[in-house]
């Protein structure tokens, strides 16, 4: 995926994308839960945006996980995400050795009874 000229730098339509306001990087999600249709931003930093437009992978990731757990707290059976908890989570998707970011997603899967590995593939696939 390629860097967008203007103030968006990664993303196009209704996806996840980044945009520089400000000279802020800003990672904006829409999530969707029912009825409800949700954006949900978060500040990066460069290097975050290094490995999102080189890793595809890693971009995948990126987004379900938050994607699973940002419709938990649509729903109410989870507390917000804040700045610093998505910092956390970016911190482990982006910049972790594979193993432990295979592990995260495990525990994503356990905890969400969900197979994120799937919607993964299909991201990847599409990205052909």
């Amino acid at each position: 995926m390629a860097a967008i000229s203007g103030k968006r730098r990664m993303g196009d339509g209704y996806e996840p994308h980044v945009d520089n306001i400000d000279g802020r990087l800003i990672y904006s999600l829409p999530v969707d839960s029912g009825h409800v249709s949700l954006t949900f931003e978060y500040e990066i930093e460069a290097g975050d945006l290094a490995v999102l437009l080189d890793d595809a992978y890693r971009r995948a990731v990126l987004y379900w996980v938050l994607h699973t757990k940002l419709q938990t707290t649509i729903t109410g059976m989870a507390g917000e995400i804040s700045q610093a908890d998505f910092r956390a989570l970016l911190l482990e998707i982006l910049h972790s050795p594979v193993d432990d970011l295979e592990r995260m997603i495990d525990a994503v899967n356990h905890q969400h009874n969900i197979r994120l590995q799937y919607y993964i593939r299909l991201d990847l696939a599409l990205e052909r």
